[in-house]
């Protein structure tokens, strides 16, 4: 058995003892002739004992309650081995796979003992050369910005070293690279000859790891409520999300709409806002069924009725559409966003069986600021002393990139 200051316990159930063992030379035959890395097999021959198996799968990280797609980065995984356990790659075993034309291979599995009965083995290599999401701002292995990415994470271990264990899956975890996924979205176009008409646009997914840290502990209960309601079938109703510029409405919107799979969404710009009074609009909007009818700064078609001079046209068609006989026939449910405070907002779109989701979006504590900098690897974060909005935030992470 290898020296080590872990001792195992004589009624470890994987104890091997390779004096008692007959297929022990029929077992490196078997790892020589089949080519294949089996790590178990490694462990043992080792530390002659049978390990404990702790596994990250990548593929299926698991954010805010929904599977993710994700990939781990083979080359700063094993950058991090180097620096921080003192892994030294010729003492590892590996397969890669060359490629003759750019001159290069990467590892499509490898296994790396760390000693003191832990190892670690990276599984399901392959090349990603589509759009990702880089959060940690991680290096290509090539120029066109190729990544050498793995699927699995697997540690193999005794009882006595599990909390290590954990804690490098931990480290090692954190190389995430996503896959950027978008939803088609119908901007709403007006002609004044034509009249109104939508055209396609997609959207792409923001990457938001945790919802609590971009907008607060309390958020992922109003985001799983909301999200309940309007994947609904045959539902009405009105949300408003507003709160002051750049505290992140727009940002969360687009993560939204990219978990509502089964309904189309249709999409009203501020300099088209106003234009839902004409007598063409709500003809037009019936084109789209048990639809989500997303409204942007939508301030002037919202507010009180009794402080116009002139009857709001918009209003009463929010409140056919969200709760009348139309709504009924339509199933159609609607998403504002707007700045001005919600006492200001008519009282008939806040009745009760009307409104879905009222939030209000503000700055992030100083704390909340603080986790959320850190977690997005921005300099000096530990620093931030006073609350600040999502676009303060992100606006210093690209100035530190």
């Amino acid at each position: 058995m290898a020296s080590s200051s872990v001792k195992i316990t004589p009624n470890y159930q994987g104890l091997v003892d390779r004096k008692t063992t007959s297929n022990y030379e029929k077992l490196l035959m078997d790892m020589a002739a089949l080519g294949n890395l089996h790590p178990i097999r490694f462990f043992s021959i080792k530390y002659q004992v049978l390990p404990c198996v702790m596994t990250a799968n990548i593929c299926a990280y698991r954010q805010n309650n929904n599977i993710t797609p994700a990939i781990a980065h083979t080359t700063s995984i094993i950058q991090y081995l180097i620096d921080q356990y003192k892994v030294n790659l010729n003492d590892a075993i590996s397969n890669t796979y060359y490629i003759h034309e750019k001159k290069i291979s990467y590892y499509t599995d490898i296994y790396i003992d760390l000693g003191d009965f832990v190892s670690v083995y990276l599984s399901g290599g392959h090349t990603y050369e589509s759009e990702l999401d880089n959060p940690l701002d991680l290096k290509p292995d090539l120029d066109e910005k190729v990544f050498f990415c793995i699927n699995t994470i697997t540690v193999y271990h005794v009882p006595q070293t599990a909390e290590q264990a954990r804690t490098i899956l931990d480290q090692l975890c954190r190389f995430k690279l996503f896959p950027i996924t978008e939803t088609s979205l119908q901007m709403v176009c007006y002609n004044p000859q034509s009249g109104f008409y939508t055209s396609s646009i997609l959207i792409k997914r923001p990457l938001i790891k945790y919802l609590r840290l971009n907008y607060g502990d309390g958020f992922l209960e109003v985001h799983e409520k909301l999200l309940k309601r309007l994947c609904e079938a045959d539902s009405t109703g009105i949300t408003f999300l507003h709160g002051p510029p750049g505290t992140g409405k727009t940002y969360y919107i687009r993560y939204l709409i990219n978990e509502v799979k089964e309904k189309s969404l249709i999409y009203v710009p501020p300099d088209l806002v106003t234009e839902m009074t004409k007598p063409g609009f709500l003809p037009f909007l019936m084109q789209y069924p048990n639809s989500i009818l997303i409204i942007e700064d939508a301030e002037n078609i919202i507010l009180n009725r009794k402080d116009s001079i002139n009857p709001n046209q918009a209003v009463s068609n929010l409140l056919n559409l969200s709760d009348g006989l139309l709504g009924d026939a339509m199933h159609q449910q609607i998403i504002t966003t707007f700045n001005c405070e919600i006492k200001g907002i008519d009282p008939a779109l806040l009745r009760e069986g009307r409104l879905l989701v009222e939030h209000k979006f503000d700055k992030l504590s100083a704390e909340n600021a603080r986790r959320l900098s850190t977690e997005l690897g921005i300099d000096g974060a530990d620093q931030i002393q006073s609350s600040m909005s999502l676009s303060e935030i992100y606006a210093k992470k690209t100035s530190s990139i």
